[in-house]
């Protein structure tokens, strides 16, 4: 990272950008240099672009820039642009490449890294079930990915996207300038959303065979315990927050198609409409059409009064609260009082896949199971600090709280905080 200075707004800090694009490629002689501007070079208007064209001819690892100046756009667009300009870096498939990556996918649209966006264990159930009907995963884009991997990416058979929206951004623009095929899915929370992911992986791998037959294997193996948990979920209610767009849609997809519940959504930010629209347009071609409400208070969070209006005009929407038949999934430090199903928390096992589908009905039985139980009293001082004026810790920021510690029931009997499924 190069430090922009009140010296370099002055005076521009093309000088110093040039001296760490070659202290980094001596220092650490990577494949690769991504220079990502920032609101500061933008704002000075360094020519960014002619300090790396020039650096190109200087220095061992491929580079390129990637504008993403926080002022130019939203937060997801600035992924959008990350996705479509890494394909910059891929190569035109050949026969050769073609024929050894014949049996092999690409998982794109993975944001893998510092921040907890995809959880390794579910992008590793994927993978486990490409090669379980005989295939292999060449790549997941940009999941630490290399770079050979990248160049080599638009022979594989098929892109297979994890987060639909992303997944779409680089699977379109592969196809557009590769004709890479592209199974483009949304994240496969429960059966009947693996399974379209499966077959659409096999359409273009001709595996239909192998794949129908490891569908019906995997779901054998937790048949008896799935069915028996989803005939004590079925027509219960289920609300969602809306905060995270594409991991709601899914879930609602989920929840609706494999437990049978009524399906709420609640603060779906109406800037995700348009920006999820790919995820949007694909759950109304399924048939699935969710209930949706948007409080008043959407705009306003952060604030005590805004937390507590919410809260009201959803219980006037749904028509109160039973703890008997009633799931809140989102975070644990919200509506303490009904049973919680927090998804973040289930970190050590796969949420995709039948194994997934199988958790979270599991999750879901024993939070209605043991919804009557009080909370620990460390979990209410965390929902309800002394003297703070918050509704709950989720007020302050959603990556605070979801860093916090949590779970996703508690008991009687235990040390203070301790979860019941511990």
């Amino acid at each position: 990272m190069v430090q922009v200075t009140e010296k370099a707004v002055i005076f521009g800090g093309e000088k110093e950008l040039a001296g760490a694009i070659r202290e980094v490629d001596e220092k650490y002689h990577p494949d690769a240099i991504v220079v990502a501007t920032s609101c500061a070079s933008g704002i000075i208007g360094d020519c960014v672009d002619d300090v790396v064209n020039k650096a190109r001819s200087e220095i061992d690892a491929e580079i390129m820039t990637i504008h993403c100046e926080g002022f130019a756009g939203g937060y997801r667009s600035g992924f959008d642009i990350v996705f479509r300009q890494i394909v910059d870096f891929m190569e035109p498939p050949t026969p050769e490449r073609k024929a050894q990556l014949a049996d092999a996918v690409n998982i794109v649209g993975a944001k893998m890294g510092p921040e907890r966006t995809e959880v390794e264990t579910d992008v590793k159930e994927l993978v486990r079930l490409i090669e379980a009907m005989g295939a292999r995963v060449h790549s997941v884009i940009a999941g630490d990915c290399t770079l050979e991997e990248l160049k080599q990416a638009p022979s594989a058979a098929v892109n297979c996207t994890l987060c639909l929206d992303l997944g779409y951004t680089i699977g379109k623009a592969m196809s557009d300038k590769f004709g890479t095929p592209l199974n483009s899915t949304i994240l496969p929370y429960g059966i009947s959303a693996t399974e379209k992911w499966l077959e659409g992986a096999a359409k273009y791998l001709g595996m239909e065979e192998q794949a129908a037959a490891l569908m019906e294997k995997e779901y054998a193996a937790i048949k008896t315990e799935f069915e028996a948990a989803k005939s004590y979920i079925e027509g219960k209610l289920a609300i969602i927050e809306g905060h995270d767009a594409i991991k709601c849609l899914s879930l609602a997809h989920m929840l609706d198609r494999d437990f049978g519940m009524r399906v709420v959504i609640y603060n779906f930010h109406p800037w995700s409409t348009e920006a999820r629209e790919t995820s949007v347009d694909y759950l109304l071609e399924t048939g699935l059409d969710p209930e949706i409400l948007i409080t008043k208070g959407t705009l306003a969070f952060g604030k005590y009064e805004s937390m507590k209006q919410t809260e009201d005009e959803l219980l006037d929407f749904i028509g109160g609260l039973d703890a008997e038949s009633v799931v809140y999934f989102g975070s644990s430090l919200s509506f303490p009082h009904i049973p919680v199903v927090d998804l973040n928390a289930i970190l050590n096992r796969p949420r995709f896949g039948y194994r997934g589908a199988l958790k979270v009905a599991r999750c879901i039985k024993t939070a209605l199971q043991y919804g009557f139980r009080p909370r620990s009293a460390l979990t209410k001082q965390m929902v309800f600090p002394k003297n703070s004026g918050l509704a709950s810790t989720q007020s302050l920021s959603g990556k605070l709280a979801q860093d916090m510690p949590d779970c996703t029931v508690y008991a009687a009997g235990k040390k203070r905080g301790k979860c019941f499924n511990e």
